[in-house]
């Protein structure tokens, strides 16, 4: 890691600076020093402050120059307009990082905009990270300093653990801290990024990911502006292990632009942005309550190793809840043998002994049942994990202790598993519960949905790791506006995807003669850059039987598209003969403006608009990957042959579309979009061919 991208400083410095201090440890300025001084930070604290002699009981010196010693973090805590100023000094003080409190800059404005950019020339030039500005700052259990005015730690000192939470928002990034300490979970970082005119999430999330005191990233993003470096941050974590959390907002247009005005923050397309957290191994989800779920599960146990989930319960009815939340995931509730039914059906006999195990209430009464089943269905069924309800036993004096026992004797020897419990219960007894080796929720749906998600996050940090490649000079094809489908089909052709057959022809005899050399029934379909919608313009003739219909369809849709489109180029028709049967595909590519190059795979002709089941990946996509984006589409069970559907050819469609997403990264400076639709798959060992192809290219002219 070379020193411009190396953030030790900010995470452990050796001494910290802080421009602004105050005397009263409530005020901006004053809180770093205090927390700082009641963390028992090691280093050197240099309070800067004109105005005072000491602060806080330490020296304070009137500007930067008079520091006895270089600082490698410093915090200003001052107006914006003598930010610029400040950091120039501070550069000249041995400052490898600065943390700037200020507002006033890219959230409010053009002026505010141009002093931001001013900083970050100054950042540039000397070589300073700068972590803002527009920043609440950060705290370090491991180096024990904490330069941020957060009210967080006004109050707690967040228990030592290994979640790093990184957050461009301050006020709702320590929102999350507080419901993290709250619900237990240890904090080894929390780190506000703010307007990120330097230092982003990603490079946060980069740094952290080498951080042995970390072992799970939670993050809140409100925009990425460098979809690169984010990929590469989401990767470097993926390659060490560490599961990494996101919550991002701006998925609504509104949200959008409230994201921007928040911190100038430029929020992509968020499908795209979904792509890239699963490019990166990372794991999104949507709502706080589920944020904290996650990150509690991932703190106290590692990610699942399968989906195969077992559901232990005293309420038939919660059992069923939490079955269907499970189908809703793909979980597996994998049965158990049948030795150990006809056990447990000896040993329940009023309960259900298959999966979802029911004890019944007769667990009251014998609360080693609870345990024998626990035991059961992890030594037998294989579990990769198991769910309980419990209701509020575990709150009842007389029951809450016995059950603890028996679910912890139950568990023993299971190290490798993970147990959940849903239970209604104060906060004292969820902890003891807890600290007794299980997983404590509130909802019985919640401990599925965290499970779920841990089990995602298993499946893609035991995946190799994707190679990002390198960022292409401009090559490929370097005029691709204007082209028509024949043009647009040879390029496609050309880059691997197999299309269909055609002749071109400008008059009805000309089609005719096309139409006698690739046999009939043949399509005619109107040439023109730019006619996109052919059939909206009567532009397609399809199924022509003989040499009649295609004359007589080839004056008509001429005709058609003269009248419909008057300004129009036209280049005459294209004839093709009609494909086999099969299941239609559309392949899509775009250059997203975060991401670069992204390839879509859906459903294709009239029912993509219809049903909207497209998977999108970054391009470009190995075969592997290709076929996992189709698995994902919910017409998979189309493609392997559902009902005893004679299966698609799959391993062509994957050659398709790694061929067509390498079309679209090789030439993602000159293009905007690239589409083929349909990509008509056949059955298997039979190929696929593209019937239809259009590309938009950089300037939006086809």
């Amino acid at each position: 890691m070379d020193a411009r991208t190396d953030l030790s400083s900010l995470f452990s410095p050796r001494a910290i600076a802080v421009v602004g201090a105050s005397g009263d440890p409530s005020r901006i300025g004053g809180r770093p020093v205090a927390y700082c001084q009641r963390l028992g930070f090691p280093g050197a604290i240099y309070p800067v402050n004109p105005a005072r002699d000491t602060v806080q009981g330490l020296t304070a010196y009137p500007d930067i120059d008079s520091l006895p010693a270089e600082a490698d973090l410093f915090v200003l805590a001052i107006p914006a307009a003598q930010v610029p100023a400040a950091l120039e000094r501070a550069a000249a003080k041995g400052a490898r990082v600065a943390v700037v409190f200020s507002s006033g800059f890219g959230e409010t404005g053009e002026a505010g905009e141009a002093l931001q950019q001013e900083l970050l020339e100054i950042a540039a030039r000397t070589g300073v990270r700068v972590l803002g500005p527009n920043s609440l700052g950060l705290f370090c259990n491991t180096s024990r300093m904490a330069p941020t005015f957060t009210t967080f730690l006004e109050d707690v000192e967040p228990a030592s653990g290994n979640l790093a939470i990184v957050s461009q928002s301050g006020a709702y990034g320590a929102h999350l801290a507080m419901l993290a300490s709250k619900r237990g979970i240890g904090l080894s970082h929390f780190v506000t990024t703010g307007n990120e005119s330097d230092v982003t999430v990603a490079d946060c999330i980069h740094q952290l990911a080498g951080d042995p005191a970390v072992g799970v990233i939670a993050c809140y993003s409100e925009g990425v502006r460098d979809g690169r470096r984010f990929l590469e941050a989401l990767l470097a974590a993926r390659a060490a292990g560490k599961p990494v959390v996101i919550i991002k907002v701006g998925s609504s247009s509104i949200g959008q632009q409230a994201a921007q005005s928040h911190t100038a923050s430029v929020a992509g397309d968020d499908a795209v942005f979904d792509a890239a957290v699963r490019f990166g191994g990372a794991e999104r989800v949507h709502n706080t309550q589920a944020f904290i779920d996650l990150i509690y599960t991932l703190s106290r146990r590692p990610p699942l190793a399968g989906r195969r989930l077992g559901v232990l319960t005293m309420s038939g009815g919660a059992g069923v809840l939490m079955a269907d939340a499970a189908a809703g995931h793909g979980l597996e509730l994998t049965p158990l043998p049948e030795d150990a039914r006809a056990w447990l059906a000896e040993r329940i006999p009023f309960g259900a002994a298959t999966n979802p195990v029911d004890t019944t209430a007769q667990a009251v009464n014998d609360m080693s049942l609870v345990g024998d089943a626990l035991r059961v269905m992890l030594e037998r069924g294989g579990h990769d994990a198991v769910v309980s309800f419990f209701m509020s036993w575990p709150a009842n004096p007389s029951i809450g202790p016995r059950l603890k026992t028996a679910i912890a004797e139950g568990i023993e020897g299971f190290d490798d598993r993970t147990v959940a419990i849903a239970v209604n219960a104060g906060a004292e007894v969820k902890a003891d519960f807890d600290a007794a080796g299980m997983l404590v929720f509130d909802d019985p749906t919640f401990a599925v949905d965290a499970l779920a998600a841990s089990a995602r996050i298993g499946e893609r940090l035991r995946e190799p790791v994707p190679v990002l490649e390198s960022p292409r000079e401009p090559g490929g094809q370097q005029d691709l506006a204007r082209l028509d489908e024949a043009q647009t089909a040879a390029l496609m052709r050309d880059a691997g995807v197999p299309m269909s057959d055609h002749r071109t022809a400008t008059t009805p005899d000309e089609a005719v003669a096309a139409a006698e050399a690739l046999g009939y029934p043949v399509a005619v379909k109107i040439l023109s850059p730019d006619i996109l919608h052919k059939s909206d313009a009567g532009g397609i003739a399809l199924a022509l039987p003989d040499a009649e219909a295609v004359r007589a369809a080839t004056r008509d849709v001429l005709d058609a598209c003269r009248d419909q489109a008057g300004d129009a180029v036209i280049n005459g028709v294209l004839v093709a003969p009609m494909a086999a049967p099969g299941t239609d595909l559309i392949l899509g590519g775009r250059v997203d403006p975060v991401f670069g190059p992204v390839v879509v795979c859906g459903l294709g002709g009239i029912f993509v608009e219809i049903f909207n089941d497209v998977a999108i990946e970054i391009a470009p996509v190995t075969e592997e990957r290709a076929e996992a984006l189709l698995r994902r589409l919910q017409a998979w069970p189309v493609l392997a042959g559902a009902r005893g559907g004679e299966p698609a050819d799959i391993a062509a469609s994957a050659r398709a579309i790694g061929a067509f997403s390498r079309f679209v990264a090789n030439n993602a400076a000159h293009l905007s979009s690239a589409e083929i639709n349909p990509l008509r798959v056949l059955p298997r060992g039979q190929g696929v061919v593209g019937l239809d192809a259009l590309i938009v290219g950089r300037d939006g002219a086809t």
